[in-house]
């Protein structure tokens, strides 16, 4: 069961595709990253993400934001 009623951000996001942006480096110099994708499962420090380009895990204190895309992504 799940410590102090908090669900996980697969739960609230399950078969959703999403984008997140995060930074690796704290010099604000260099642009952040961005991955898009479902998120697969997270844990207490970490989000798995997976798109066509395969799976980046992401430390969770480096994230800015996540956006939940429309209809499960732009078709092309």
């Amino acid at each position: 069961m799940e410590e102090d009623g908090k669900k996980p951000l697969s739960a609230f996001l399950r078969d959703a595709e999403v984008k997140v942006v995060w930074r690796e480096d704290p010099n604000l110099d260099k642009p952040p990253k961005v991955g898009r994708g479902i998120i697969q499962n997270d844990d207490d420090n970490f989000v798995y993400l997976t798109g066509e380009k395969g799976t980046v895990i992401v430390n969770k204190k480096d994230i800015i934001a996540i956006k939940q895309l429309p209809n499960g992504g732009a078709a092309k």
